[in-house]
């Protein structure tokens, strides 16, 4: 019998999403080269081997009744699923550009405290810490738009949290992998001089068994240069279970790419449940919900005079399910322009 390769792509409408995203591989399939590309790329095949235990971590927010009053946590889960949880609450002055970029700088911050507090500790020596989301900063650095509190605490941040906790990974024999779900990165489409492409689309074109993976790329970081960030970072995509992923690893630490595939491939195999567990056990801790939030908001405020609380709590009521704006902060006075 001939064996030829599938001109066709079938579409299923019921899933546009799904559709959609056939319909952009195949004009990718169409417009590249693909044999080239993959010459350019050197696809390996990992095998699962355990060598190191796995943590994992992440982080979330919530706004109380969509008020400046915010709640964010992270937490951090092991194999075991012995869980560190942190919890910080914070009141914003106004609601703005500045200070949603802030509230989301400071979720990331969180979840970099709560990481550094079990790396003094020892608890996660010799191990893997899969980060949920990018270990580089290049979202969070500083630009024109930020105002100098912002670029003040960015640099506090980086030099008292951020940098003590990559050295002492490094130290420690930590490896910090950043874990890229849904990535949006070009990183790859750059490598190999392909314009206006995303790495996601490349990734589902050449990444098609079980266990293949692309070696390192540097991370080119504009961002992190133009604001003297020293530290530098590659990354690498693998194919887990037919769901490609990116991680990222620090530049010191480019040398166990390998092993940690191979850890990877070992924790997402059927026997020993997949990767799932430990990151929906640090999803569900670090999660806050709408109810969460509004139940904090309520007990802050609780001590105050009923009519204050009274008011406080329809002005929050009015935001949230009308739309209403008012020209005071819920509880600081006028609002900043």
């Amino acid at each position: 019998m001939e064996v030829f390769e599938t001109s066709y792509v079938k579409l299923n409408l019921e899933d546009l999403v799904d559709a959609r995203l056939k319909v952009k591989e195949a004009f990718f399939k169409q417009e590249n080269n693909i044999d080239k590309i993959k010459n350019k790329t050197h696809i390996h095949q990992g095998k699962p081997v355990k060598t190191r235990n796995i943590f994992a971590v992440d982080s979330g927010f919530n706004r109380a009744y969509d008020t400046s009053f915010t709640v964010l946590k992270a937490a951090m889960v092991d194999e075991e699923m012995d869980v560190n949880l942190t919890e910080s609450i914070y009141l914003f002055h106004v609601e703005n550009y500045q200070t949603e970029r802030l509230r989301r700088f400071l979720m990331q911050q969180t979840l970099y405290e709560t990481l550094l507090k079990s790396v003094e500790s020892g608890k996660a020596d010799g191990s893997i810490v899969l980060v949920d989301g990018t270990i580089t900063l290049t979202i969070f650095c500083p630009t024109l738009r930020d105002k100098t509190a912002y670029k003040k605490h960015f640099r506090t941040f980086y030099r008292k949290v951020y940098t003590p906790l990559m050295d002492k990974c490094v130290e420690r024999d930590i490896i910090i992998l950043g874990f890229l779900k849904r990535t949006g990165s070009t990183y790859l489409a750059e490598y190999l001089n392909i314009k206006d492409t995303y790495d996601r689309y490349i990734m589902n074109s050449l990444l098609i068994e079980d266990g293949q993976f692309i070696s390192p790329i540097p991370v080119i970081d504009t961002n992190a240069t133009r604001n003297r960030i020293h530290h530098k970072y590659v990354t690498f995509y693998i194919n887990l279970k037919n769901w490609k992923y990116r991680f990222e690893l620090l530049n010191q630490q480019e040398a166990h790419y390998r092993e940690c595939i191979c850890n990877l491939l070992y924790i997402a195999t059927d026997t020993h449940y997949g990767m799932n567990p430990i990151f929906s056990k640090a999803d569900e801790y670090a999660r806050v919900t709408k109810r969460e939030a509004n139940l904090k908001f309520n007990y802050v405020i609780h001590e105050l005079p009923f009519d204050e609380r009274t008011k406080l709590r329809l002005e929050a009521r009015k935001r949230t399910h009308f739309g209403l704006k008012t020209n005071k902060s819920l509880m600081n006075g006028v609002r900043g322009k």
